[in-house]
């Protein structure tokens, strides 16, 4: 029998816990001792209410509260939930004898996340309140938040340390606190670790495990992640995140798990879903068909062209995937200098693709062929942009059949219903979830009519983006009933919606519209005459970048080979794409909308609403109804909200609705929907699941459940064959030592090992984002963190080191903010130093990374990279003219920089962290050297006074006024006599 769970199942509302009688460590720490066999004296038990009611989620509970290991939880089971509970039993059973509160912290709780737990532990002191004689026996402890305010300065967060209780902080902070002795680790109780799948190798997270496990053997550590996918990738990925977090047991709780289908289908009468297959209209699965075929003619090409980076996960399987285009990035970073410019891309195209695939499901016909046509229109040719670099896949023939249905979607002519005669219309093809939505709603207001409703609770509608949320609320109040042939049948409508979306994009066009017309008129003849002047007889033009002209037979299948139809290399492959940049949409945006056919239908649809307006006018409904805002009951309410991770658990617990609609599928809320489900009983709220039959849709939803299964599949394997894993402190630290010859002495007997001296490095606070100070620690070096205003790292007085990684670095370079870090560098340290780091993995080159743009890989043709290359290269030589005597280090790692810094250090002294920090404070007084930095730059830009020589000037004399008052005599003796010469001429010359 359960400690937690009763032989019926029914869950109690209280646990025994107990209290802890000391602050200190025992006398024989284990590192994987609970917190109830942590300390010697043990107080009385006390009983510790709780607000999980779900069996599985009691015994999730009860395993992390014994003991010390990683819990993966399958998407929406409750993690909120559980940590709440957890943390509360912890920080009750973690109170010594005297009252003195622990000290828990929590990291990784994004903000939203410290909110619910903030509300969950009120919940729970509620609990307590009412449980009347457990009150005063357990308590729990204050909850805490460190973030951007109260974090600033380390003495209030030391105050917030003192107080105890928990303490949910950034793993950064919480690292500098460590260095810095803001907190000692040995003092902690215990450290837990929310969404444990973002540690890394070098991440701040274990950064903190090393640092906290370092001095404390004896507190707890908690790890729990809800992200099953990420465990499954790499080699042994659970027992890399295990060593990682310095933990040796593993808990699993997928979907499937015995404990969690019994809890969540103890009625499983009462737990039933309705679904609503909606057939998708015959333009969309054209249009999908063709965005489906793109994208796997874009995947074979890739495959093609980089057989030796590709893998099995470049399918058509793994298409839908969210993370497919990232995973294919990061695969080709490490040589996207030597891919070529079609690969680069097909890269690009990939994610335009996927983005149109998502797209269609969520937008109208009219947001959806906008934004087709303002991709077609940015690959037209022009004169900054050729041909043969536009994008590949709308040379194929599926491209071309995407744009004209999706053109007809809209201008598509119709019969109008109403008109007997030939009038026709616009087609402005609806969504069809909107009907079916609309005939849902309809039905389920006739079952609260025909029943008391009066304790029903409001209809929540999910969706998955804002953009679907604001969709849904514009149509439902928009949209409008009609009955067909008076057969009683009802139809609904959102015409008016796509009247207004409609003429939404004719005014878009109508604002653009002549301006874009003279300029492309304009740019067609500067292109006609820039192809003139550059024409060079017998010399074919086609041939200037045959990188980017290059087309694969992908994507000129069924066509005749150029040969045969005219002699310009390539010329049907420019001419097929033309016609398809000129016909198709060019057109579109003069002539194809006609402006009268859409005032008619927008003028009928207002006739309408008149009429009605009217009608209710005689029937005198609507003349005793206010017109402004009122309160409306919660069986009448009609909430539409947005798909999220952080809230759903908040928000159908706040809503209580009795009518649940999934507009379209999520796992993480149809999961939170079932939690909200089990402990109702009998009254249970009607859940209804929409999907669009046979699309991407049902497909990827089908695929996220096949993954997390399989995810938690292997992880089962690998903990069944994980092997008993030893490991101390000084293990990573073997990394860094230097070879075996260089650390052997041969005057000590058996030519034993020289122990290498603990050294210092201090590191600017902000470059704790980076994994470098972690890397530095590893090494053997001691960390010490501090606000610098000059450079990043200090290794000595004399050596002051500006990190920069590439992108940072071309950003300083066009900005000229390092030179200003130059300039400073050089007045208070002798060894200015650059370091250039390059993320480890990737190209040891500054040719990948002359394309970035808001931190992604564009592509671009190899005359673009060459230029900016040069470019680059040219500002660092600028650079190094400008600072003769400055150091530059290229690494290619991290890992390579920490090496380096332990090599510079050899022969230095240690750093001073007073200098170090007051360096710079002051830019125009330096009270140390009471030199006049401003006065300084002065002089530096008088004639015959230079950078080396300008020393010797400000140890002589004392003020510009008696500079310009010296004789020429004088200043020769300091100088020499022509630089003197041309300083007192400077002085002398009018003005």
């Amino acid at each position: 029998m359960s400690l937690f769970v009763d032989e019926g199942g029914e869950m109690p509302r209280e646990i025994m816990a107990e209290g802890r009688a000391t602050a200190g460590p025992p006398s024989s720490p284990s590192p994987s001792s609970g917190p109830h066999s942590s300390q010697s004296g043990v107080a009385p038990s006390v009983s510790l209410a709780t607000s999980i009611s779900l069996k599985y989620q009691h015994k999730i509970v009860e395993q992390l509260v014994i003991n010390d290991g990683l819990t993966i939880l399958g998407r929406g089971l409750g993690l909120g939930r559980i940590v709440a509970n957890l943390l509360h039993i912890l920080s009750a059973s973690s109170t010594n004898a005297n009252g003195k509160s622990c000290l828990i912290f929590l990291i990784n709780a994004s903000e939203f996340e410290n909110f619910q737990l903030g509300e969950e532990f009120m919940e729970l002191s509620w609990l307590e309140e009412a449980g009347g004689e457990s009150t005063s026996a357990a308590t729990t402890s204050g909850f805490s938040v460190i973030g951007a305010g109260e974090g600033t300065t380390a003495d209030k967060r030391r105050n917030v340390y003192r107080k105890g209780g928990i303490v949910s902080v950034s793993n950064r902070i919480l690292v500098t606190d460590f260095l810095a002795e803001v907190i000692d680790p040995s003092t902690v109780t215990g450290l837990v670790i929310l969404h444990a799948d973002k540690i890394r190798d070098y991440s701040n997270d274990r950064f903190v495990v090393n640092l906290y496990r370092r001095k404390n053997k004896w507190g707890f550590l908690k790890a729990i992640s809800d992200d099953p996918e990420s465990f499954s990738v790499g080699f042994q990925p659970l027992s890399t995140k295990l060593r990682f977090l310095k933990l040796d047991k593993a808990f699993l709780w997928p979907r499937f798990h015995v404990d969690v289908t019994s809890s969540l289908r103890s009625r499983k009468k009462d737990n039933t879903v309705t679904e609503i297959r909606v057939q998708m209209t015959s333009y969309t699965e054209k249009i999908q068909n063709a965005l489906m075929a793109c994208i796997e003619a874009l995947i074979g090409e890739l495959r093609r062209n980089n057989p030796e980076v590709a893998s099995d996960y470049w399918s058509m399987d793994n298409a839908l995937d969210d993370n497919f285009v990232q995973r294919i990035r990061l695969a080709l970073e490490p040589v996207w200098h030597r891919i070529s410019y079609t690969t680069r891309q097909i890269v690009y195209d990939l994610g335009t693709l996927k983005s149109l695939l998502l797209h269609l499901m969520e937008r109208d016909c009219v947001e959806f062929y906008q934004e087709l046509s303002a991709i077609v229109e940015s690959n037209k040719p022009s004169v900054t942009k050729s041909s043969k670099t536009t994008a590949t896949w709308l040379m194929l023939d599926e491209s071309m059949a995407m744009i004209a249905c999706s053109k007809a979607r809209i201008f598509d002519k119709v019969k109008e219903e109403e008109d007997d005669g030939d009038g026709t219309t616009y087609l402005l093809e609806e969504q069809p979830k909107w009907e079916q939505l609309s005939l849902l709603l309809d039905d389920i207001n006739s079952d609260k009519m025909s029943r008391d409703s009066s304790e029903d609770g409001p209809i929540l509608i999910m969706c998955s983006s804002y953009h679907t949320c604001r969709q849904l609320r514009h149509y439902l109040s928009s949209s409008k009933e009609y009955r067909v042939d008076g057969s009683g049948q009802k139809v609904f409508s959102g015409r008016q919606l796509m009247v207004e979306s409609l003429r939404e994009y004719m005014e878009f066009n109508h604002g653009i519209g002549d301006k874009s017309l003279k300029m492309q008129r304009r740019l067609e003849e500067l292109e006609k005459a820039a192809k003139e002047t550059q024409a060079v007889p017998g010399e074919d033009t086609d041939d200037s970048n045959t990188e980017a002209r290059h087309v694969s037979k992908t994507f000129l299948r069924g066509r005749r080979s150029a040969s045969k139809r005219r002699r310009t290399r390539g010329g049907s492959i420019i001419a097929a794409h033309d016609r398809l940049l000129n016909k198709e949409i060019g057109n579109d945006q003069g002539a194809s909308v006609n402006e009268a056919m859409v005032d008619e239908v927008e003028s009928g649809i207002r006739s309408g609403e008149e009429e009605e307006d009217e009608d209710d006018d005689d029937s005198g409904s609507s003349s005793d109804i206010p017109r402004f805002l009122q309160y409306i009951d919660r069986y009448d309410q009609l909430i539409v909200e947005q798909f999220d991770a952080k809230s759903n658990d908040l928000l159908l617990e706040e809503l209580m609705p009795s009518f649940i609609i999934c507009y379209e599928p999520s796992l993480s809320f149809i999961r939170k929907v079932e939690l909200y489900q089990a402990p109702r009983g009998a009254h249970r709220a009607r859940c209804y699941f929409m999907y669009y039959g046979g699309s991407i849709e049902e497909q990827k939803y089908l695929n996220d459940i096949k993954r997390e299964k399989d995810s938690f599949t292997k992880l089962i394997r690998e903990k069944a064959n994980m092997p008993k894993v030893f490991s101390t402190d000084e293990d990573d630290i073997k990394k860094f030592l230097p070879d075996f010859s260089q650390t052997t002495n041969t005057r000590i007997a058996g030519g034993g090992i020289t122990a290498l001296p603990k050294t210092k490095v201090i590191v600017d606070m902000r470059e704790f984002r980076s994994h470098l100070p972690f890397l530095c620690y590893l090494s053997g070096l001691e960390v010490i963190p501090c606000m610098l205003t000059i450079g990043d790292y200090i290794l000595s007085p004399k050596i002051c080191v500006e990190r920069k990684s590439v992108p940072d670095l071309i950003s300083s370079l066009k900005s000229g903010h390092l030179y200003q870090q130059c300039e400073q560098m050089f007045r208070y340290y002798e060894i200015p130093t650059l370091l250039i780091e390059f993320e480890e993995g990737k190209s040891f080159s500054l040719q990948p990374f002359n394309t970035f743009k808001n931190g992604v890989l564009m592509p671009t043709t190899s005359a673009e990279n060459t230029f900016s290359q040069r470019d680059l290269q040219l500002k660092l030589m600028v650079l190094l003219t400008s600072y003769p005597s400055l150091k530059i280090i290229w690494s290619s790692s991290p890992f390579e920089t920490a090496k380096l810094f332990r090599e510079l250090k050899i022969s230095q002294e240690e750093p001073d962290v007073s200098g170090a920090i007051n360096a710079g404070l002051n830019p125009i007084f330096d009270k140390q050297t009471f030199f006049n930095d401003a006065s300084i730059d002065l002089i530096q830009n008088i004639p015959g006074i230079d950078s080396v020589n300008y020393v010797l000037v400000i140890e002589k004399v004392k003020s510009l006024y008696e500079l310009s008052q010296i004789s020429v005599e004088e200043l020769a003796k300091i100088i020499g006599h022509e630089a003197a010469s041309k300083v007192v001429r400077f002085f002398k010359r009018k003005v």
